[in-house]
């Protein structure tokens, strides 16, 4: 009894808590790249995209459930994520063509990938190394 009560969730309150944060802003982020690639037109790098945000929804799955290699999958994923839209960004936005006009000027394009490449990137760096997340993926834990 006392393992179980040692090892309760709320004793990682606060690291729940990280993690839940960091979790709920990668399912608001991949979404607005879903969109913003729609609204641009790219519509494989749209549907690219949404492949891998399943695959993170089913490791953020894993990771609320108490899974050790979810958390660096999904750490190597946010990574992949970021060298992929670096790229894009470097060997596929040069080449596109621009047949009719987007509902989003390109000129956008490379701003907010840009940044988010970054986030994606320093998201993965702090899912692979943070004590806090590790700690919180080591109990189960509800994303509310």
């Amino acid at each position: 009894m006392l393992d179980a009560q040692r090892f309760k969730a709320t004793n990682y309150r606060e690291d729940v808590h990280f993690t839940r944060i960091l979790l709920w802003s990668h399912i608001g982020l991949g979404i607005t790249v879903m969109l913003l690639m729609l609204l641009h037109e790219i519509f494989g790098w749209a549907a690219g995209v949404a492949g891998w945000y399943v695959v993170t929804m089913v490791l953020m799955r894993g990771m609320s459930s108490a899974s050790g290699p979810c958390r660096q999958m999904m750490g190597a994923a946010f990574l992949i994520f970021a060298l992929c839209g670096i790229y894009f960004l470097g060997q596929v936005l040069p080449h596109l063509k621009n047949e009719s006009a987007p509902l989003v000027s390109r000129a956008a394009l490379p701003f907010w990938l840009g940044l988010t490449n970054i986030v994606y990137a320093a998201g993965g760096v702090v899912i692979l190394t943070s004590v806090k997340v590790k700690k919180a993926c080591s109990v189960y834990f509800s994303m509310r």
